[in-house]
């Protein structure tokens, strides 16, 4: 019997299972890649976790199809159109789930090589970006291929595991969560109205979008911020203490209304050691836009036909502490952004600009 029990982390008060019972709910013929992977086997485990499945087909089969899937054996099917993507059932008696994923080989790289066309576009961008190929990458795969186990073919798995990339994988990640301007200008308005039960939000979402990006830095290929505050928790020692406070705020927030303010401030003042840490190991992870290259993207967005203004000063003020520490805090900025002037920085931004001229199209003054 296929026996894949000593691959799941062990979890205080998890419920026995009984192994045939998960496997029958799979559905497996020869040459089939089944990998585990999930919670169970990354560690962050709870006893109601489910059992993640991937199934990856040479090709594809009867499995793949709404009319010729064994859809009475499961609680729940996913389909996109006529092809089937997922399904899942419960245990009799349990609470563990039997989560599967149906693939095949030709899928998973066809995925692969438009996650490297999209890793190459990100390496040439200093924007967050959020809403991108999404359709083409399933991002959520891609990360449980660097860490699952093969359960049958397990040289299949290999020569396809071997083709990713977790570095780049995380860097990806890295790129849709750091370095949006927009949701830090909007928390700057927030906050001069008054509205500081709002800016106490939009700090929250920075907060959480940085100290995510933190993890993608140290290797983390999951971009689910649910599990956060397991990944911070794998990181150094030496980060206990911010880790803790972000931990804290994050999950339990603020008791009286009138301590908003300050916790916004205090948002800001973790957001600002998490860059600082980001700085620190970025230059080391091979994968990443190391901090001299990503200063350089910053300059080649800048041309002299810009409007220059507080608002384009304090735009790379912010963006620039990706790869800068001799900047301004983000209290200070906020200062300034409430004031409606420019925060005092070195950032010779109007040199950077020398001899650019902008692309056709932009800024209503080129032609």
């Amino acid at each position: 019997m296929l026996s894949f029990r000593a691959h799941v982390s062990p979890v205080d008060g998890m419920d026995d299972f009984d192994e045939e019972a998960v496997l029958a709910r799979i559905h497996l013929v020869e040459g089939d890649i089944l990998m585990l992977s999930g919670s169970l086997v990354d560690g962050s485990g709870t006893p109601s976790s489910d059992f993640d499945f991937s199934v990856i087909a040479q090709s594809k089969d009867e499995r793949f199809h709404r009319d010729t899937f064994p859809r009475e054996s499961h609680m729940r099917y996913y389909t996109s159109g006529d092809r089937v993507k997922a399904s899942f059932d419960y245990l009799p008696h349990s609470l563990l789930g039997v989560d599967v994923e149906y693939w095949t080989v030709q899928e998973i790289s066809d995925m692969l090589d438009a996650h490297a066309r999209l890793y190459a576009q990100l390496r040439g961008r200093a924007r967050k970006s959020s809403g991108f190929a999404s359709s083409a990458v399933d991002f959520r795969l891609l990360s449980r291929l660097t860490y699952g186990v093969p359960l049958t073919n397990a040289a299949g798995f290999e020569k396809l595991a071997g083709e990713v990339r977790p570095g780049e994988v995380a860097y990806t990640a890295f790129r849709t969560a750091v370095g949006s301007y927009p949701d830090f200008r909007d928390l700057a308005g927030m906050w001069a109205q008054g509205d500081h039960e709002s800016a106490l939000i939009a700090a929250r979402k920075l907060g959480v979008d940085t100290f995510r990006g933190l993890t993608h830095a140290y290797g983390n290929t999951n971009r689910n911020p649910k599990y956060l505050a397991r990944f911070l928790a794998r990181l150094p020692q030496r980060l206990s203490g911010p880790v803790a406070r972000f931990r804290h705020l994050n999950a339990y927030g603020v008791t009286d209304p009138a301590e908003a303010a300050d916790t916004v401030l205090e948002w800001l003042d973790l957001v600002d050691l998490a860059f600082a840490e980001i700085r620190r190991v970025r230059d080391g992870a091979d994968a990443f836009v190391g901090r001299e290259e990503f200063l350089g993207l910053l300059k080649g967005e800048l041309h002299r036909t810009m409007s220059w203004n507080a608002e384009i000063s304090n735009e790379y003020c912010f963006r620039a502490r990706e790869a800068e520490a001799d900047l301004p805090s983000l209290r200070e900025l906020l200062t300034a952004m409430t004031a409606r002037r420019p925060a005092a920085h070195r950032l010779p931004l109007q040199e950077w600009a020398a001899g650019r001229t902008a692309p056709a199209g932009e800024n209503n003054k080129s032609t």
